[in-house]
């Protein structure tokens, strides 16, 4: 259940597209497992942007089975973050709209504004069934660039949006002089407030078109968190979002990682540009 400097070589990389992908909340154990990486995370008070529009998806599931993952406000009534966040492994189906909450800077018991999900628009294609699962736990690697969803509120919030970015193919921040890459979430190990690895490395459609590898710290509860990339004016696009860890190590209930993958804006750009209309309430 979700919980839910310099850009390394190409070689780096390259093992990290080779690693086994498994969903973060849901790694298998290992016999062997690597020790955890230094990690590079630290906590962090969302009271600016782009930060108070990052939040937490929360999906009540039944009375005993919650679970959250991060979500971002990309426009006033519509958030993105990971579809399998919104799957009930359980029932082997999506939860319904009523099920999702979403919760804006939150930080401890304060936020910047809540929301309940009035509807959802899912990947094209997208089949996270039991059926179509190469192993439990896991996805089909062509679902990996699929793993989207928006969720639509039922009002909007008055926050200001993050917007995206498609930069086909690039090598980050390497691809970007003086930007900044980051993987901002909530993560199991501090769930009700946000956690940041700032100066991160993303590569964008790899291992394949639509997807992307980074080499962030990151937990479980960070499915859906947004790849940003911070310019030096100040300015901040989100380039992705990461669903899922590789090389995953155990810590407790959730799995810790300083690579993942997710999805790259271009799967899902042609979506926000349809549904996300001009801002009719003035952002914080």
């Amino acid at each position: 259940m979700p919980q839910r400097g310099r850009v390394p070589h190409a070689l780096t990389l390259g093992r990290v597209l080779g690693a086994a992908l498994a969903l973060c909340l849901a790694l298998p154990a290992r016999a062997q497992a690597p020790a955890a990486p230094p990690d590079k995370r630290v906590p962090m008070e969302p009271t600016a942007w782009p930060f108070t529009a990052i939040g937490r998806v929360n999906v009540v599931q039944g009375p005993a089975h919650r679970s959250h993952c991060t979500g971002t406000l990309v426009g006033p009534r519509h958030v993105l973050t990971a579809a399998h966040c919104l799957f009930d492994v359980r029932l082997d189906t999506w939860v319904k709209p009523h099920q999702v909450h979403f919760v804006a800077g939150q930080a401890r018991d304060l936020n910047g504004g809540t929301a309940e999900a009035e509807a959802f628009r899912l990947a094209p294609g997208v089949d996270l069934r039991l059926a179509a699962r190469p192993a439990r736990g896991a996805i089909a690697p062509e679902m990996i660039g699929r793993d989207w969803v928006v969720i639509t509120l039922r009002q909007p919030l008055a926050l200001r949006p993050v917007s995206w970015i498609v930069l086909p193919n690039a090598d980050l921040p390497g691809g970007r002089p003086g930007a900044v890459v980051a993987l901002a979430g909530y993560a199991a190990d501090r769930p009700y407030l946000p956690v940041i690895h700032r100066g991160c490395a993303v590569r964008i459609d790899a291992p394949a078109p639509g997807q992307l590898a980074d080499l962030c710290e990151s937990m479980s509860g960070e499915s859906g968190a947004p790849v940003l990339v911070l310019d030096a004016d100040g300015g901040a696009a989100l380039v992705g979002i990461h669903t899922a860890v590789t090389q995953g190590v155990r810590v407790g209930q959730a799995y810790r990682s300083a690579s993942g993958v997710g999805v790259a804006a271009g799967s899902f750009a042609a979506a926000l540009d349809e549904m996300v209309k001009p801002e009719s309430v003035k952002p914080k």
